[in-house]
């Protein structure tokens, strides 16, 4: 498993729930089975947004770099190896809703982060990331 991600808190966060593995049976009628294959939901997607961060060298104390994110990237082989979320990132999410982010989960790069550049060394980080169950 690869380091932690960095500790840095998104100005945005969206996530997108898991679900149970399901596979749907279609009969030649039409009709549908449903069967779950375990008990565990899994495939949380997480989108991140880091605004106006600096590209090498932090703007605010604590906001980290566009270069850490980078780092972090590389060092989890792209999107190949599984890595634990920084405790920023979660930073702000309610305690009732951080209970459905199941610690059962592993996290992992969904694609390469997307960096927009806003003006010379300050640049806006898209992350997506794609949680796993834990073997």
């Amino acid at each position: 498993m690869a380091t932690r991600f960095p500790t840095m808190t998104p100005s945005s966060r969206s996530i997108t729930m898991g679900d149970l593995p399901i596979k749907v049976y279609r009969a030649m009628s039409g009709a549908t089975v449903r069967r779950a294959f375990g008990n565990q939901k899994t495939q949380y997607v997480l989108k991140l947004k880091f605004n106006n961060i600096g590209d090498d060298s932090e703007l605010r104390a604590g906001a980290g770099t566009v270069l850490d994110i980078l780092k972090h990237y590389e060092s989890t082989n792209g999107t190949l190896e599984n890595f634990v979320p920084g405790p920023g990132l979660f930073q702000g999410m309610g305690a009732a809703s951080k209970v459905y982010i199941k610690d059962v989960v592993k996290w992992r790069y969904a694609k390469p982060p997307e960096i927009q550049s806003v003006k010379e060394g300050v640049s806006n980080v898209s992350v997506e990331l794609i949680a796993e169950l834990n073997a």
